[in-house]
């Protein structure tokens, strides 16, 4: 059995880099994405700092040391029931009293009324990289986007989002991405690969294209 503290350990550098709790900017994020000053006690450097291990890439964030580690870790969360179900109870605990059907609905909300739907973490290495892809499907780039994107270390209800997020999908890891509807999954994994899969298959373009976004 894994020890509680190897795992609390795991829980809490998986939500490092996915933007929790800190919601420092980035590295690699638009200085527009500044948020709120809500510090981290953990003991590892700022995004923006010269010793974070994300600029040891800075053509592709997911690609650092730590990236790459909390992914492979992010999987066996994902896959291994007992442990995913610990962090889908601490994300809810996270979550705080909230209005779940009034979440649901909101949630169920934003995946209709948006071709393209992403939820996201500000400072998470994985979603930069995502949005990056999408944001060269478009004629604007950033500036212009054509999908909606839901910062839930940004919004005020971002934590119950994405505790309904968990209820719904079995998982809380970011980016969530819904193409017309359908989950596709977040950077490299999910029902359909992820988005990066899904652009180096070819499909990416005509699912786009389905929506009446391209």
């Amino acid at each position: 059995m894994m020890p509680t503290s190897f795992l609390l350990a795991t829980l809490a550098l998986i939500f490092y880099l996915s933007g929790e709790p800190s919601s420092q900017t980035s590295a690699f994020a638009p200085a527009s994405q500044t948020t709120s000053t809500r510090s981290t006690s953990l003991p590892f450097p700022s995004p923006t700092s010269p010793r974070h291990p994300l600029r040891l890439h800075s053509n592709d964030p997911t690609k650092s040391p730590i990236a790459s580690f909390a992914d492979k870790l992010q999987t066996i969360l994902t896959k291994t029931s007992p442990l995913n179900a610990a962090k889908l109870a601490l994300v809810k605990s996270l979550a705080g009293d909230y209005d779940a059907a009034a979440t649901r609905e909101k949630l169920d909300k934003l995946i209709s009324e948006n071709p393209v739907l992403m939820l996201s973490f500000t400072t998470c290495p994985f979603c930069i990289k995502a949005k990056s892809v999408l944001d060269s499907k478009g004629s604007g780039g950033a500036d212009s986007r054509y999908y909606k994107v839901v910062e839930l270390d940004v919004e005020g209800d971002g934590k119950a989002i994405r505790a309904e997020m968990g209820e719904r999908l079995g998982r809380t890891s970011v980016p969530a991405i819904w193409i017309g509807g359908e989950f596709v999954g977040g950077c490299n994994d999910g029902p359909l690969g992820g988005i990066v899969k899904l652009e180096e298959s070819g499909k990416l373009d005509g699912m786009l294209m389905n929506v009446g976004v391209l």
